[in-house]
């Protein structure tokens, strides 16, 4: 029998006027997406469909919670929400507008305690324990291929502070800039279930021996309402194997 195919979509922003998104156009495309797939994430007893949709959310920018979540709890369903911790702070006061009004990807410097663009710990809390399945972005979003990045920090204690505050596990790491190396995901393979990364491919099941989750950019998609067809699935099952074969 045919595995399912598992089509991961990468998001960032869905509502940032400096890229065109508008949060109207995304609940449109969600509409589609549930209309059609099922909706799952990493680990979970896949459906007898030939092809299952994840959804995975980068960086946790504050619009997530404001556009993002009411969606998923509109039509009850999940998706990861991958947060980098070091950027991520109690609670605020400030407007909605105002967090906002910080543009991709320009939250991630002096500005985030000051204007809060990302999702706060409040927040974080109320989401996981709804829809909303929590992953580790590393501590300070580093390039883990980069020798000089701190390993332990970004993907063990960030494991660590995101289950201290949030009192749940943490069982998923996204790779930020979907970058790694063998001994950088060796490390994510001790401490997580998954290790999701850019692949531009889609997966033939959960790959448990590898503990690979390849994602592919869904701005494309959402952005253009494109719909996804068997020419897109052949592309991405092509990618597939070809990934597995460069042992990517």
């Amino acid at each position: 029998m045919t595995k399912t195919r598992v089509l991961t979509l990468m998001f960032h922003r869905i509502n940032d006027p400096s890229q065109g998104y508008c949060p109207k156009q995304f609940a449109k495309y969600l509409d589609y997406l549930v209309q059609n797939f099922p909706i799952v994430v990493p680990g979970e007893t896949l459906p007898d469909t030939p092809i299952a949709i994840c959804l995975t959310f980068d960086d946790a920018y504050y619009d997530f919670y404001h556009d993002v979540y009411p969606l998923l709890r509109k039509h009850q369903i999940k998706a990861i929400l991958a947060v980098p911790v070091q950027f991520i702070i109690e609670n605020t006061n400030i407007t909605a507008e105002n967090r906002l009004s910080v543009p991709y990807p320009y939250g991630m410097n002096d500005s985030y305690q000051k204007r809060v663009p990302f999702c706060t710990w409040d927040e974080l809390k109320e989401m996981s324990q709804d829809q909303v399945v929590i992953a580790s972005h590393g501590y300070s979003h580093a390039n883990l291929a980069d020798p000089k990045t701190d390993l332990h920090q970004e993907i063990v204690f960030s494991q660590q502070v995101l289950q201290q505050k949030l009192q749940i596990p943490i069982k998923n790491f996204i790779y930020p800039y979907g970058r790694m190396s063998k001994i950088a995901h060796a490390k994510v393979c001790r401490t997580y279930e998954f290790g999701i990364r850019i692949g531009g491919a889609l997966n033939l099941g959960w790959d448990r021996k590898r503990q690979f989750v390849y994602r592919i950019n869904a701005d494309p998609l959402w952005t253009n309402l494109q719909p996804i067809n068997q020419r897109l699935i052949k592309k991405l099952t092509l990618k597939f194997w070809m990934n597995r074969l460069r042992l990517k």
